[in-house]
């Protein structure tokens, strides 16, 4: 009568999730053209994890080829084909020659809905599995582990550039107390409450239920690839049972049992995986990164990132101060800026270069930039600081030359070159959007690109974008122009109206149009040499799913909200 009862309220509840999955699954299912029980991510990320026991490493570039073949409208048949038959990274299923996969790419991706993508996306999976099915067994299992450590830099964590100072000293001890910490405390914790109610007479009726979402989950996961976000299921569960074995701790006694024992032992198990003090142990080169550190043990480990963050923190404020005033031309403050004691020695490498550039030496600029041990952190940064000294001696060619390579287009550090960089006045006034010679005049704004339907080379801009125009001001009124464009607005959505600011002074709005037009507003007197910085805004759409799977390199994963196109910007 118990075991029935329990089990019959495991079947009420499963019967109430399919009475509220069932509606959506109809709904998607008539929507894709297929069945789709809840979502179709299932099938990439199976594939996804495939793919990186196929390969013995991650690659996101196979997959995301497999689905540009079948969602780009603008690539012809071969060129669909090359994509997966491409020898670094090609289809499991092209190369077998599957029926399926080959007509879908004879079919215009239009009429190819997304149960079919699914469909194909499942079956590239199996076919990768039958291709290596001992390499996915190990990739597992060593997902499973990784599963219950902390990875301190994912993404979900929002902790990129912690080692720079980036983060706040709040936000890193939040991070680690309650966080890692918590986690590291209750997971156990979980275990031997579980252990304490399962070995009661009278169990919690929940506990089949319980038990089979957890099963789920740690089965799931390991499948797929193990990042923190899927224990994020499991985590109240885990708080309620480590709550639980708190609550029950005068009957600890109960692990005595057999069963008590194998949950005691499998918590300390656990405990050793998440807080992983073994990793002080590790033999491995002076300065490596450990590869068994999670919670404790040297970096990358929680504790020892933590501690870089917080010591970090004091160097990455006195950068900001120094890329304020770089920005502004302060030389006063820039110069009492790079004598700081805290400065990081990739932002003197940075500093120092663009200081002689304030100084009116860049030619000593380019030449410390060469020669100096100091170096700025990235390439792109050292090209990018030449091509501004290259400016501000008068020689654009030259400049355009070094704002031109693949390392600086692909990261687009327009936000970096806002802050960091006080450009020379721009020829006539104007900016040429994405013409290799506007980054440090523009901010707000996505990758340029020709667009062959304007005719024109633009860049998006976001929801809030800004123009500096050097010097610009006359001392007499002006006129701010664009050439400015709202085609690739989705066709049911209203073009937004775009309205501009000189700095903080509203000079007027106007409505985007879907041609590319030349907009133009009056611009209040400024003192003559003085700085105009325009601030445009308007509101944005995100483009569809194909957007976000073309971006490549640095670009990967950028959800874009775009809201307009820009083609140049004037002053006269």
């Amino acid at each position: 009568g118990a075991v029935a009862g329990r089990w019959s309220s495991v079947a009420i509840v499963a019967l109430a999730a399919g009475l509220v999955i069932a509606p959506w699954t109809l709904y998607a299912s008539r929507t894709y053209g297929g069945l789709v029980v809840v979502d179709t991510t299932g099938a990439f990320n199976l594939a996804l994890g495939a793919r990186t026991a196929y390969d013995g490493g991650r690659s996101d570039a196979p997959l995301r080829n497999f689905v540009l073949a079948l969602l780009d409208p603008t690539l012809s048949e071969g060129q669909r084909r090359e994509l997966l038959a491409d020898p670094r990274g090609g289809s499991c299923l092209y190369a077998a020659g599957d029926e399926s996969l080959l007509a879908a790419l004879g079919t215009p991706t239009a009429q190819i809905s997304q149960a079919d993508r699914q469909r194909l996306l499942s079956a590239e999976a199996f076919c990768l599995l039958r291709a290596a099915p001992v390499a996915f067994v190990k990739k597992s299992l060593g997902e499973l582990i990784d599963l219950f450590q902390i990875n301190y830099t994912g993404d979900e964590r929002l902790s990129k550039g912690f080692a720079l100072g980036r983060l706040p000293p709040w936000y890193a001890l939040a991070l680690f107390l309650l966080d890692d910490t918590l986690y590291v405390l209750a997971l156990p914790l979980a275990v031997v409450g579980w252990g304490i109610a399962a070995g009661r007479r009278s169990r919690p009726a929940a506990m089949p239920l319980l038990g089979l979402w957890l099963l789920y989950n740690l089965g799931t996961a390991p499948l797929l690839f193990a990042i923190n976000r899927f224990r994020v299921p499991l985590m109240p569960l885990v708080f309620v049972l480590a709550a639980y074995a708190l609550a029950a701790l005068p009957r600890w006694g109960g692990l005595r049992t057999r069963y008590g024992a194998a949950c005691a032992t499998l918590a300390g198990l656990l405990l050793l995986v998440a807080a992983t003090p073994y990793a002080y142990l590790e033999p491995r080169a002076p300065g490596e990164a450990s590869r068994w550190a999670s919670y404790l043990g040297p970096y990358p480990s929680s504790l020892a990132s933590t501690g870089l963050a917080l010591a970090a923190r004091t160097g990455y404020l006195a950068e900001q101060q120094l890329a304020a005033a770089l920005g502004a031309g302060d030389v006063a403050d820039a110069h009492d800026l790079l004598t700081e004691e805290y400065l990081p020695g990739y932002a003197v490498g940075v500093g120092e270069p663009l200081f002689d550039g304030l100084e009116g030496r860049p030619a000593a600029g380019l030449h410390r930039l060469a020669t100096e041990p100091v170096q700025p952190l990235e390439d792109w940064q050292t090209s990018l600081i030449a091509g501004e000294l290259f400016r501000q001696l008068g020689d654009v060619e030259a400049a355009r030359r070094e704002l031109n390579p693949p390392l600086v287009d692909n990261q687009n550090p327009v936000a970096w070159a806002w802050q960091w960089l006080h450009p020379p006045p721009a020829p006539g006034n104007r900016i040429d959007l994405a013409d290799d010679n506007d980054l440090g005049y523009i901010d707000g704004f996505y990758l340029g690109r020709y667009d062959a339907d304007l005719g024109a080379t633009v860049r998006w801009a976001t929801g809030e974008s800004a123009l500096r125009f050097p010097r610009a001001a006359s001392g007499e009124p002006q006129r701010l122009c664009l050439n400015i464009s709202g085609l690739g607005w989705p066709e049911d959505l209203a073009l937004p109206t775009i309205s501009a600011s000189l700095d903080d002074m509203p000079v007027g709005s106007f409505a985007l149009t879907r041609d590319l037009r030349t907009v133009c507003l009056d611009l209040p007197a400024r003192m003559a040499g003085s700085d105009l910085t325009i601030r445009l805004r308007g509101d944005t759409f995100v483009p569809d799913a194909l957007d976000l799977v073309r971006q490549q390199g640095p670009q990967v994963g950028q959800l874009r909200r775009l809201a307009f196109q820009l083609d140049w910007a004037e002053v006269r």
